[in-house]
């Protein structure tokens, strides 16, 4: 009897050993999601998964004409621009093209606009910038820079820097001249209010610089963030990060073309960002420049660091080229920045029915030539999702350590469709009155719902440690999940 005990005792104990060994384990390799929402923008989350995919949501364009060419020093064209939103103010930097002078850096204004609604843009006298004997115009400057450096503005990205002191607080990344090769080199500029503006004497990269930049101050890496255009079988992005603004080392490659893409085809401007509304989600919003046609569409790349990309839909265009003969035909490339308006983000891009190879002054200067910015919007959140047929199908969650007390969804419900969680031990075995059999089905579009059970919504006994969800899907579309601090009783 006493030996029957000691091997109990001993089993008990190796067990115990191995269970903790093993909850030690999944704790090192559980995400660490704390309160923080968590986008569906690609597999993290699905460690297992049965007739799930990714499906990418295209913007819905407005056909708005939020900005068009109507000023003598804009009559060539409009082309690179960035907007945000500042103190309730929604502002724009754009360049243009003027017909005197073409092409020489003397024929680029890099001007300002900003509106109180997103739609309806004014182009303010700002009395800077002498056209034609008057100041009355919403020129910045035209050329910039010291002796040696002076040239003009091209491709340029504005971002408000949270780090910087209030005399820095805006900053911006173009193309800039400078007197030792290669000329046209990336360079840096500052300001305090987005107005008056003053450029780095030498290029913050030196690389040649060609279309649009992106950059922002990522406050995850207090570093910031540079994407350009780069050379790999034709165009393709890079990046590169600094602590510093002013120098940073050369672009690595993070998104090209591949087999994937149609034939002869580059990726020309990134649009990159990081999203403001979500931990750890970046977006890139690229043209695919095809050489058969010529034409350019926006295309939608997701990642988690900055660095890794990946695309949730490869083939379908995020904006797609209009329609022959409407304003957005040819070629289309995304504005710089992302602007929230309530549960609403704005977006905008450059639409033109001219082709990359019609880009020529005579027909820029057709009443059809110029280039034209126009809003998309997106639902907060719902650029990516993940999605089941009427089938249905499930995802189970890598191990989870939580903070909260509730679990919200984002998610839109088609007819007859439901979403149910159950929340699972490391080993995948569901908790007490946790099964999806006992979840009651969340239904309904409503853009945020709490999960109930049975019981309660209650999950905060699961808190802080390693926990897996299942999520059974059916003719739905699920965007993101938060645990939050909230109200987990259930209401009658």
């Amino acid at each position: 009897m006493k030996s029957f005990f000691l091997v109990t005792a001993s089993l008990y104990f190796t067990l115990t050993i191995a269970l903790c060994v093993a909850e030690e384990v999944s704790e090192k390799q559980a995400l660490n999601i704390g309160g923080d929402k968590q986008l569906l923008i690609d597999d993290l989350f699905f460690e297992q998964s049965e007739n799930i995919h990714l499906a990418m949501h295209p913007a819905h364009k407005t056909g708005e004409h939020n900005l068009v060419r109507d000023r003598p020093w804009e009559n060539a064209t409009l082309n690179w621009f960035s907007f945000l939103e500042d103190d309730g103010v929604y502002r724009m930097w754009y360049e243009c093209y003027d017909v005197e002078g073409w092409p020489t850096i003397n024929d680029t204004s890099f001007c300002y606009c900003e509106s109180k609604d997103g739609i309806h843009w004014t182009k303010p006298e700002l009395g800077l910038f002498e056209y034609q004997g008057s100041k009355a115009n919403n020129v910045l400057f035209r050329q910039i820079g010291p002796e040696g450096a002076h040239s003009r503005v091209h491709g340029a990205c504005v971002f408000i820097d949270s780090s910087a002191p209030p005399e820095s607080r805006y900053k911006a990344i173009s193309q800039g001249m400078f007197p030792t090769p290669p000329d046209y080199r990336i360079a840096g500029m500052y300001s305090p209010d987005g107005i008056k503006w003053t450029r780095y004497p030498k290029p913050i990269c030196n690389l040649f610089a060609d279309s649009q930049f992106s950059g922002f101050w990522d406050d995850s890496k207090k570093k910031y963030s540079i994407y350009g255009r780069v050379p790999h079988r034709g165009r393709a992005l890079g990046r590169a990060e600094s602590e510093d603004f002013e120098h940073f080392p050369d672009l690595s490659l993070v998104l090209a073309p591949d087999d994937n893409d149609p034939p002869e085809s580059d990726l020309y401007n990134s649009a990159a960002t990081k999203y403001q509304f979500a931990d750890g989600v970046y977006f890139m919003f690229p043209s695919l420049f095809q050489h058969d046609t010529q034409t350019l569409d926006i295309r939608l790349a997701v990642s988690r660091d900055g660095i890794k990309w990946t695309y949730p839909d490869q083939k379908t265009p995020f904006i797609p080229l209009g329609k022959e003969g409407e304003f957005d035909s040819g070629s289309l490339y995304m504005g710089q920045g992302m602007i929230r308006h309530e549960d609403e983000l704005y977006l905008y891009y450059g639409g033109s029915q001219l082709n990359h190879a019609e880009g020529q002054l005579e027909n820029l200067t057709q009443p059809t030539g110029s280039r034209i910015f126009s809003r998309v919007t997106v639902p907060l959140d719902r650029f990516v999702s993940a999605e089941a047929d009427a089938k249905g199908g499930y995802f189970i969650t890598p191990p989870l350590i939580f903070e909260g007390n509730t679990l919200e969804l984002n998610s839109e419900i088609h007819d007859d469709g439901y979403v149910r969680v159950a929340v699972l031990d490391i080993e995948g075995q569901p908790f007490k009155n946790r099964r999806a059999e006992d979840c009651l089905p969340v239904s309904g579009r409503k853009n945020v719902k709490q999960v109930f059970w049975k019981t309660d919504g209650d999950v905060s006994a699961y808190a802080g440690k390693p926990v897996r969800l299942r999520i059974e899907l059916s003719n739905a579309n699920l965007y993101s999940l938060q645990f939050k601090q909230g109200y987990p009783y259930q209401v009658k």
